[in-house]
């Protein structure tokens, strides 16, 4: 047997041949993956893992795609998706959320529980993996600042990290970019009153929503450089509303690219790559993405 033929034996996967990647990413465009996986435990995780490694086949996790700019050519290997890996459950006096889980329900999850500390994050919509991966943040706090560990997977072995060992920064970790998959996480949160905490997320989710474009965008593009604006620069050479295609720069907010219904990868591409050339040619500063590029560009 080839590794088509044992992918689709996995019984406890969703398994897909030639799936639109449209159909799973924030900006909704890009090819189609060659095989596409959704697994429901770890032991399903590993194998197919193993397999892919067995026959060579390139992979990519993935949990809500929304940071994520996949190729108009799509992925000429496995996207394996853990959004069913979704459990948030208490861990002692700890909590433990596995990577698939929103951010959100951890957020609402500690509220129901009079627990709170990451309210400032309410409305990211990355899965628990993704938020660590980059140390998701907004309004001055990150995932970071309530982990206590990380595990992972690697070689057919979970491996923690304690959270001074995961080298966090503005939107890194030690994971970033590695074959280390992220299975879960441990968190300790602050007490707090129900009442309070349910009023701290709905007033973030409310100043996100007076800040932020409605419409498919993968959030924040560019990262801020140090003491500096990246929305504010690119205002700043009047671009707000500039478009490639079918890729425009939000009115609302010049960090967010958004996608109109015939947009396509190579126009937010070619975007961010003028954005990037002009904000240079003016300030000398190299604006660098928040967004992963999938596939070949």
């Amino acid at each position: 047997m080839g590794f088509k033929q044992e992918l689709l034996e996995f019984t406890h996967a969703k398994i897909l041949l030639n799936e639109p990647m449209k159909k799973h990413t924030g900006y909704g465009v890009g090819g189609k993956s060659l095989y596409y996986a959704e697994i429901d435990s770890l032991y399903t995780l590993n194998e197919i893992v193993l397999l892919c490694k067995n026959y060579k086949v390139p992979y990519k996790i993935i949990g809500n795609g929304t940071n994520l700019l996949v190729s108009d050519k799509g992925y000429n290997g496995l996207i394996i998706n853990t959004k069913k890996l979704k459990d948030v459950f208490f861990n002692k006096s700890q909590i433990k959320a596995m990577s698939g889980a929103p951010l959100q329900k951890l957020i609402n999850f500690c509220c129901e529980n009079n627990l709170g500390g990451l309210e400032a994050l309410s409305g990211i919509p990355a899965t628990i993996g993704g938020a660590i991966v980059m140390n998701a943040g907004a309004f001055g706090h990150t995932i970071s600042e309530k982990i206590i560990s990380v595990e992972t997977l690697l070689d057919g072995k979970i491996k923690k990290y304690y959270n001074k060992d995961c080298r966090f920064g503005y939107r890194e970790s030690r994971f970033l970019g590695k074959k280390e998959i992220i299975v879960s996480a441990t968190f300790e949160f602050d007490k707090v009153e129900r009442r309070i905490a349910q009023e701290s997320i709905n007033a973030y989710l409310e100043l996100r929503k007076s800040m932020h474009p409605i419409g498919r965008t993968c959030g924040s593009v560019f990262k801020n450089p140090a003491g500096l604006s990246a929305g504010k620069l690119i205002d700043d050479l009047f671009l707000k509303g500039y478009t490639v295609g079918g890729a425009k720069i939000s009115e609302k907010h010049c960090n967010f690219i958004v996608a109109k219904p015939k947009a396509t990868a190579k126009d937010i591409a070619t975007l961010i790559e003028c954005v990037k050339q002009k904000v240079y040619n003016k300030y000398k500063i190299r604006l660098k993405e928040e967004i992963e590029y999938v596939g070949e560009f």
